[in-house]
């Protein structure tokens, strides 16, 4: 007869205090609200960016250029000059968005979920949920639409008020 000890008992982890980092770990704390037009176009040549891949794009940026080994891969909403929400990633670097999928669409960015450098991706990559990402964008690792990520569902609610106060 095999006895089964759960992972938790043996290395005294508390599941409920690891299900909360993973929820609230990737809080974003980045402040950046200005695009830098130019650096954006640049870099999104130097990886050559593909339309409609944008956490694919700025996570290419973050983990293939030196330069941004240390940014911060952001995933969240964009509200489009238009007035149009999507769900969309970029990078920040030295408080300056970059964003190599849309260098010249006018938008507001509403971050949800942040990733420190390359180690916090990386990291991210090594989590059972996170292991599931690895070709989709990281939100979907919390749930229907990133719901369950408190910071990405108010990104979500802060990218709504605005376009209802604006429509």
């Amino acid at each position: 007869m095999k006895h089964q000890v759960s992972i938790s008992a043996v290395h005294n982890i508390d599941l409920d205090d690891l299900t909360y980092k993973f929820q609230y770990g990737w809080k974003p704390t980045s402040v950046a609200t200005t695009k830098d037009i130019h650096e954006s176009r640049r870099v999104g040549k130097a990886i050559r960016a593909i339309s409609k891949q944008c956490w694919f794009n700025a996570r290419k940026v973050i983990l293939k250029s030196d330069d941004y080994a240390e940014a911060s891969y952001i995933e969240g909403w964009a509200l489009l000059a238009c007035g149009f929400p999507i769900e969309h990633g970029w990078v920040v670097r030295s408080d300056k968005i970059i964003d190599p999928t849309l260098p010249d669409e006018g938008m507001t960015y509403y971050p949800g979920l942040e990733f420190r450098g390359r180690a916090e991706i990386n990291g991210f990559l090594t989590t059972p949920e996170g292991k599931k990402c690895k070709r989709s964008p990281f939100f979907f690792a919390f749930g229907w639409g990133g719901m369950q990520s408190p910071s990405f569902r108010k990104c979500y609610v802060e990218v709504m008020q605005r376009m209802k106060a604006a429509g």
